[in-house]
């Protein structure tokens, strides 16, 4: 568990470090993806290796700690969306964010993909809304009964890496989103 997440809260200089690491790797994904060096990353920070281990044992704690206000913006827009009427539109539209948040750095498809590590994290919470959409239209009957929620972000999250091959170009992904829902829907 990363530093930050249970019930005590940081000392000062432990919130500034931990805040500093986050920082330096949200510059270095966005100009290296997410497979940049963690040594860089602690050394942009002005941290040694150790600080950034203690806080995200895992580079998959740290790339998700780098996305939560966007994950949990994606579980607020899935909480909404099941209010839409039309399940359909409101499926597409959570699937269209989800894309775009799975292209926001190079190799992080991958990532988001991956069950998530912590029981209460934004990641878990933004896939289970995408999970009660997908469910819902399929109950609806807008997407096939066969639609496992799990493989409908395996998908997407392939769109999400083709659209974001260089040079990125987020109409290829809207286009082949629209494919992927037309794919899965009733015949």
């Amino acid at each position: 568990m990363a530093i930050g997440t249970g019930a005590r809260p940081l000392r000062a200089d432990a919130a500034r470090n931990r805040r500093a690491v986050i920082d330096a790797a949200r510059d270095a994904f966005d100009r290296y993806g997410v497979t940049a060096s963690l040594d860089d990353i602690a050394r942009a920070a002005g941290v040694g290796p150790g600080t950034l281990y203690r806080h995200f044992p895992a580079r998959d704690d740290l790339i998700l700690a780098v996305l939560d206000n966007g994950l949990a913006d994606l579980h607020r827009l899935g909480v909404q969306l099941l209010d839409e009427p039309d399940p359909l539109r409101a499926v597409s539209r959570w699937l269209d964010a989800y894309v775009e948040q799975c292209g926001m750095f190079e190799g992080l498809a991958q990532t988001l993909v991956r069950p998530p590590a912590h029981e209460s994290s934004n990641c878990q919470l933004a896939t289970g809304a995408g999970t009660a959409l997908i469910r819902r239209a399929a109950d609806a009957g807008a997407l096939r009964t066969d639609v496992d929620a799990d493989e409908v972000r395996q998908l997407v999250a392939a769109v999400a890496c083709v659209g974001g091959q260089l040079p990125p170009d987020p109409d290829r992904r809207t286009r082949l989103l629209h494919m992927m829902l037309d794919g899965i829907r009733p015949r």
